[in-house]
């Protein structure tokens, strides 16, 4: 009986597991905005010249990364140099850039950026992480459920004594650890991929140089977040990398700059 209750259980443990990046993905424009305050969305009525240039800019490189409609602009109050996608689909989607980056970066770099976010929206990066952070979470259930139950078993059992029962508590520990950590390096290794995809697209966009222009200038700062903003880090362009990669969502500048001048001498030839 105690069996067949925690196989019950679980079943909705894991359903919700594999639905919640999606429900997320949904509320993700609502969820961006709310987080990082946003009040100035920029939507053909300008108070500025600048406003104009920034949404002209905008849906030109939606219109030449073949987009089904221009996504949202909106500009975020922060000091640092950034800009993030998201939204659920291609149709759907808003693009974001930070007063900081606005007001320090140079007109081609800012060009460069908005074809990185474009690059992301093109590319659906928001959709098929979310389908990878599923699919992540489902293979971590379906190996941890098991676990979870045999702790319980053991937890209710008179059979099981207290030293078995809390060796059985750490081996499942271990390996739900274990577990974890490899499901987070298979989103990491994926998010570092999607970097590198958009600077490229972005690259064809534009070209090359503006793009390792972008991302030297973004380099000579290190991004510092308010506290709010903290957990949107991994979405912007400029985040600082760990000091091994393996743990990072972004590769170093560096990184992302060689390929890119790999990928301008290609072109100059």
């Amino acid at each position: 009986m105690a069996i067949v209750s925690c196989g019950v259980l679980a079943i909705p443990v894991l359903a919700l597991g594999c639905i919640a990046p999606f429900i997320i993905l949904a509320l993700s424009k609502w969820l961006a905005r709310r987080v990082h305050q946003m009040q100035q969305v920029i939507d053909g009525q300008f108070r500025t010249e600048g406003e104009g240039q920034l949404f002209r800019l905008v849906a030109s490189l939606a219109r030449r990364a073949d987009l089904p409609k221009t996504p949202e602009v909106w500009i975020y109050d922060s000091d640092d140099m950034n800009a993030f996608a998201t939204g659920p689909s291609r149709s759907r989607a808003m693009v974001a850039f930070s007063t900081g980056l606005l007001k320090n970066m140079d007109e081609r770099g800012i060009a460069a950026i908005a074809a990185h976010e474009i690059a992301h929206v093109a590319s659906g990066d928001m959709l098929t992480l979310t389908v990878v952070q599923s699919v992540v979470n489902a293979i971590a259930l379906i190996i941890t459920i098991p676990l979870w139950i045999v702790k319980a078993l053991a937890f209710f059992s008179e059979e099981v004594g207290v030293l078995m029962y809390w060796l059985i508590s750490i081996v499942s520990w271990l390996i739900t650890a274990v577990v974890l950590c490899l499901g987070n390096l298979v989103v990491l290794a994926f998010s570092r991929k999607r970097e590198y995809e958009a600077d490229a697209l972005a690259a064809r966009l534009l070209d090359p140089g503006a793009m390792i222009h972008a991302l030297q200038t973004l380099g000579t700062e290190v991004p510092l977040f308010p506290e709010a903003q903290k957990s949107y880090a991994a979405f912007k362009i400029n985040n600082a990398s760990s000091w091994a990669s393996i743990f990072s969502t972004h590769p170093s500048i560096e990184q992302r700059v060689k390929r890119l001048a790999m990928l301008d001498s290609r072109v100059a030839k």
